[in-house]
């Protein structure tokens, strides 16, 4: 497919059109189908020549629509298909993701300060109050408390 032709709406109108020929064949079919008792025999040859003539447009709308569903699939696969920049569900992931990553930023200011300060636990900190291993490990058997072997 061209770039041109990956994007949401494109894809839509052709289903939509794909949809649309293959139900106006169909209909079609149905309204030139030979009556029971035809006393021409060349209206039922005209009949039935448009009968076929539809039946074979009606195996190529068939087919536009496997291959654009076998299209899909492909750039699906491939990471081609362009529908994802205009959706709402889009948006509300990129606002989380902004929210998200100024909770991170404010969490290591924070940590950052009190690292600095030496006011709190933070990473790389020398906090002298802090636990040791070995206090935590009240039954001795070097898994930590509450574990049982």
């Amino acid at each position: 497919m061209e770039q041109n032709q990956r994007t949401e709406s494109f894809l839509l109108d052709r289903a939509n059109n794909d949809i649309s020929q293959l139900l106006k064949r169909f209909e079609n079919i149905i309204a030139f189908s030979p009556e029971k008792h035809m006393a021409d025999r060349n209206a039922a040859a005209v009949r039935t020549y448009v009968v076929e003539v539809e039946t074979a447009a009606l195996v190529r709308a068939a087919e536009d629509i496997l291959s654009l569903t076998r299209e899909l699939k492909e750039s699906w696969l491939f990471g081609k298909l362009q529908t994802v920049g205009t959706s709402e569900a889009e948006k509300r992931a990129e606002e989380a993701a902004a929210q998200v990553a100024a909770g991170l930023a404010r969490l290591e200011a924070m940590e950052r300060g009190a690292a600095g300060t030496g006011t709190g636990p933070g990473i790389g900190s020398s906090n002298e109050q802090a636990m040791d291993i070995d206090s935590y490990d009240n039954d001795d058997d070097g898994y930590g408390n509450g574990h049982d072997p």
